[in-house]
């Protein structure tokens, strides 16, 4: 097992049914402003939800949920001028220190999967934070909680024998455009 723990987790897209439910637990548990999600759910192969893709016999519908990827090196990181987004050592969790915050929008600028979003209310970013103070206490992020379809496995991605490692492993789970070089620690069972 590794020294440092990055939390992270593997979404099956075969058991996702695509109910939202992880959306709206996200957003009434951190009360963000109308407008503003830090989770939302997709179609697998397009960006339409609830849109079949194929052909007959073949056609499916399929969802893929999103949130931050908490990156190994994340994009918003490197690129936010005030310092503002921060990557907890003791979790791996990327967060916003809203203190720091300036509300230039850069972070969404840089990140590749068009996370973060600027809370033009408070002129802040807005990002998940992968519930870190539940996590830290030893309790599940509320989208893994919420989701009837248990679609959703949380752990430490750097212990092997994490229910969420072990998952990744079975199932070959692969991250959503690894290809961008941000190591997501998410993943997903397509």
């Amino acid at each position: 097992m590794a020294d440092n723990i990055q939390y992270g987790m593997v979404i099956d897209t075969t058991r996702c049914m695509g109910c939202q439910t992880c959306v709206v637990s996200c957003k009434v548990s951190n009360q963000t402003p109308e407008g503003l999600y830090w989770g939302r759910v997709r179609s697998r192969d397009g960006e339409i939800p609830y849109q079949a893709t194929g052909t007959f016999p073949d056609a499916k519908l399929a969802f893929r949920p999103e949130l931050c990827n908490h990156c190994a090196s994340p994009a918003c990181f490197a690129k936010c001028p005030a310092g503002a987004i921060v990557k907890r050592e003791e979790d791996g969790a990327v967060i916003v220190d809203v203190e720091a915050c300036i509300g230039c929008g850069t972070c969404a600028l840089a990140c590749p999967y068009e996370i973060p979003q600027v809370d033009e209310a408070a002129k802040k970013a807005s990002k998940c934070n992968l519930c870190y103070e539940r996590t830290t206490v030893g309790e599940q992020p509320w989208c893994v909680l919420s989701c009837p379809g248990k679609a959703r496995i949380f752990g430490d991605l750097n212990d092997p024998n994490s229910d969420v490692s072990k998952y990744i492993a079975e199932k070959k789970a692969v991250p959503f455009h690894e290809e961008y070089g941000t190591g997501p620690s998410v993943y997903y069972v397509l």
